[in-house]
C-alpha cells in the first residue's frame, strides 16, 4: 500500500500488563508501526484489559510462591529465561531478579481505560509503556496505587488519576467479557475490526504483514 488510508487503522490489543510476551509483543509492534507508516498505513493502537490472574489478591503475592504454585519454581525459571532471550532482541529488558511480588492488574487496567478515555492512543501508550517497562525492568509492583500514581504523572495524567481510575473497574471487567466471548483465552491477541488477526506475539515482519493484510482487506 503505497497511499496513506483516509483514518488511521483501529488495532485493539488484547494484554495483561504483567504478561512478558504484551511486553515483548509491544516492543515488536512499536518497530512495526514505524515500517506501517512509512508504507502509507497509520495505526491507533488501543490496549483492552485481560487479567491473567483474575483471582489474585487485591495486594498481590510474593511472586516466588504464587509462581511455584501455578507452574513450579523450576518450570518458571525456565520460563523466565526464554522471555529473557526473546526479550533482548526487540528492546525489552527483563529483570526478573528485581521483582518480588506479582500484583493484581485491576488497579493498572483502569487506569489504561483512563487513560484512553481522556487522552486517546498516545495517552495510554505512553501509560502502557511505562506500566511494562516499571514491572518487568525496574521489579516495581503496578499494583500499588502509590507506583501507580507515579507512573500516571510521568506519563502526564493529572495527579488524581489513580483514584478516579477505580470506578473504572465494571469497565475493566465488561471489556476482558467481550474478549472472552471472542474466544480471546491468551494474550497477546490482536483485533481489527472486531476480527482476531493475531494471537500471541510475532517478529516485526510478522506485524506488518498481518496489519497491512487487514488494512488491505478494509479498504
Amino acid at each position: 500500500m503505497n497511499k496513506q488510508q483516509d483514518k488511521p487503522l483501529h488495532l485493539q490489543v488484547v494484554a495483561d500488563l504483567i504478561c512478558p510476551w504484551c511486553f515483548i509483543g509491544k516492543r515488536s509492534l512499536d518497530r512495526a508501526l514505524v515500517v506501517l507508516a512509512r508504507d502509507g498505513i497509520a495505526v491507533d493502537v488501543e490496549w483492552l484489559p485481560y487479567q491473567l490472574n483474575p483471582t489474585m489478591p487485591a495486594s498481590g503475592m510474593d511472586r516466588k510462591q504464587f509462581r511455584t504454585q501455578r507452574f513450579g519454581w523450576e518450570n518458571a525459571l525456565a520460563m523466565d529465561a526464554r522471555a529473557v532471550e526473546a526479550g533482548r532482541h526487540v528492546g525489552a529488558d527483563f529483570r526478573y531478579d528485581l521483582q518480588s511480588r506479582t500484583p493484581n492488574t485491576l488497579a493498572a487496567h483502569g487506569l489504561s481505560r483512563l487513560a484512553w478515555d481522556e487522552g486517546g492512543a498516545s495517552l495510554q501508550d505512553r501509560l502502557v509503556d511505562r506500566l511494562f517497562a516499571a514491572y518487568f525492568t525496574h521489579g516495581e509492583d503496578i499494583g500499588s496505587s502509590d507506583v501507580l500514581g507515579r507512573i500516571a504523572a510521568d506519563s502526564g495524567m493529572p495527579h488524581d488519576a489513580v483514584m478516579r481510575a477505580r470506578s473504572y473497574e465494571a469497565v475493566v471487567s465488561r471489556l476482558e467479557s467481550k474478549s472472552r466471548v471472542l474466544g480471546i483465552n491468551g494474550v497477546p491477541s490482536y483485533l481489527v475490526d472486531g476480527h482476531l488477526v493475531l494471537n500471541g506475539s510475532t517478529s516485526v515482519d510478522g506485524y506488518v504483514s498481518a496489519i497491512t493484510d487487514a488494512a488491505m482487506r478494509l479498504r
